[in-house]
């Protein structure tokens, strides 16, 4: 297929209330014809691309939303990635890494990764070191044949934490993602007319007042897919205590009625 979107964790940060499905934490594997996106990068995100029959070496653009730890375990992926260079036959692309990184984080990237690879004295490590892009509000990047990739500002950590959505616009079709945000301007920009809306789910039903330090619920989801025209919505990173007909039941309830589903572990979108 010329774009296909796999998720490989649409769980949280936390796993004790996953008592009915085990979900793992945040990770989307977004295809365009051959070239692997990563949508956040999550801890164990490269054994649940092996089973998605993507090694982890092919994988040569990586967007991080923020610096949370369940959606940005970047040292252990890239480790991964150009430490089986040295064990597996090398693939072409396995070189090959940009990562982007809301810019505040992208400022502070050096010391993160020194502290992970202290021997690094401007030589050992060189090779295997990736590019860093920083993004800010409206970003975008052509990153293959009429593939955009975008990134917006969105509201997260009662808007102290600085977090991006991000918008992929293909000749095939537009994925979007919200990461983790509650409703703001730049999730309505992100998700406009999008055949995928990928939405932070985390708060409950009956709880949106909770959503000030940066989440949305499923009515919230329900409303802004409406109002972006969205084809298809998937709900993800939520916590299973809310049941899937009672969720869905409030996505209708905001007047969307496209296609909508409680994402799991494994779904795929191919156009």
């Amino acid at each position: 297929m010329p774009l296909s979107v796999v998720a490989l964790g649409t769980g949280v940060c936390a796993d004790t209330q996953q008592t009915k499905l085990s979900r793992q934490p945040p990770g989307f594997l977004i295809t365009v014809d051959g070239v692997h996106i990563l949508f956040d990068c999550s801890e164990g995100i490269r054994f649940r691309l092996r089973a998605a029959g993507v090694h982890p070496q092919s994988v040569t653009h990586v967007a991080v939303s923020h610096a949370h730890p369940d959606h940005a375990a970047l040292p252990q992926f890239i480790q991964s990635k150009f430490c089986s260079i040295l064990f597996d036959k090398p693939d072409p692309r396995a070189h090959q890494l940009r990562i982007y990184l809301p810019k505040m984080l992208a400022r502070d990237w050096p010391q993160v990764w020194n502290w992970h690879q202290p021997e690094n004295d401007g030589a050992y490590w060189n090779e295997f070191s990736p590019e860093i892009v920083a993004m800010d509000d409206g970003f975008e990047e052509t990153i293959g044949p009429h593939v955009v990739l975008k990134s917006f500002s969105v509201y997260h950590g009662y808007g102290r934490h600085p977090a991006m959505g991000f918008r992929l616009e293909t000749p095939y079709g537009v994925v979007a993602y919200t990461g983790d945000s509650g409703v703001c301007e730049g999730v309505r920009i992100l998700s406009q007319s999008a055949d995928l809306l990928i939405a932070d789910c985390s708060t409950r039903v009956g709880q949106e007042y909770t959503g000030g330090y940066g989440h949305m619920g499923p009515r919230q989801c329900g409303d802004l897919a409406l109002k972006a025209g969205v084809k298809r919505l998937w709900l993800t990173h939520y916590f299973d205590v809310d049941t899937p007909d009672i969720i869905l039941s409030e996505v209708r309830a905001a007047g969307y009625f496209g296609e909508a589903t409680l994402a799991h572990d494994g779904d795929r979108f191919e156009t």
